[in-house]
């Protein structure tokens, strides 16, 4: 088998998803889908799963459709060429303002908390402001998330997608920028970056990073 990058589409959103949930189920998911709904006895955790899976599908479709660039590590058999399955992903931003956010788009589910939601993203906004100034990272090829499958760690997928989007910010001249879980924070540091704050987002501590091009030119 052999692991290969290659461009996400619509239809690849269920398996980003997927992918997503697993490998952020331990950080941000718990707060935008509270695990408080149990206590109810109508709501299970495999409720709360598939309610996320679907609104983390509706917002993959959302951030390809805003031009958003994704990249797949996909599995592919040797003996046949064909792709047996995706193993990652990850969703980058071109340098430059935001798209025109395209509405209509994203799901809801009742377990979704969008208040907290709400909340993060100010919370990353203001803090990449604070680390990088009033622009915030839109100089910057900036990855808006990179998750791996948890039973694929140790393959070298996750450095193969972080490098994928290093590579555009290197032909461009220009830095990158993400913000790290205390789980990804090795990975990338191996790929260059460096920490910038470590703080507390509603109990999850997150790292601002960024990767210098002057410090890392081949």
């Amino acid at each position: 088998m052999t692991i290969t990058l290659r461009p996400a589409t619509e239809a690849d959103a269920p398996s980003i998803a997927r992918i997503g949930a697993a490998a952020f189920a331990n950080t941000l998911s718990p707060l935008i889908f509270p695990r408080s709904h149990l206590a109810t006895a109508t709501i299970t955790e495999a409720d709360l799963v598939a309610d996320e899976i679907t609104w983390r599908t509706s917002m993959a479709i959302k951030r390809l459709r805003e031009d958003k660039p994704c990249v797949l590590a996909v599995e592919v058999d040797d003996a046949t060429g064909e792709e047996t399955g995706v193993l990652g992903f990850a969703h980058w931003q071109k340098p430059g303002p935001e798209e025109p956010e395209v509405l209509g788009v994203e799901v809801r589910p009742a377990t979704f908390d969008r208040d907290m939601f709400l909340k993060v993203v100010e919370k990353f906004t203001r803090k990449d402001v604070e680390a990088l100034g009033e622009r915030g990272h839109e100089d910057y090829w900036y990855a808006i998330l990179i998750g791996v499958d948890p039973k694929q760690h140790r393959r070298g997928i996750g450095k193969k997608l972080v490098n994928w989007g290093l590579e555009l910010a290197r032909k461009e001249g220009r830095d990158a920028y993400l913000t790290a879980t205390e789980a990804g924070k090795p990975l990338y540091k191996v790929c260059g970056f460096e920490e910038l704050e470590t703080y507390d987002c509603y109990g999850q501590p997150l790292t601002s990073m960024v990767w210098r091009l002057e410090k890392n030119k081949q």
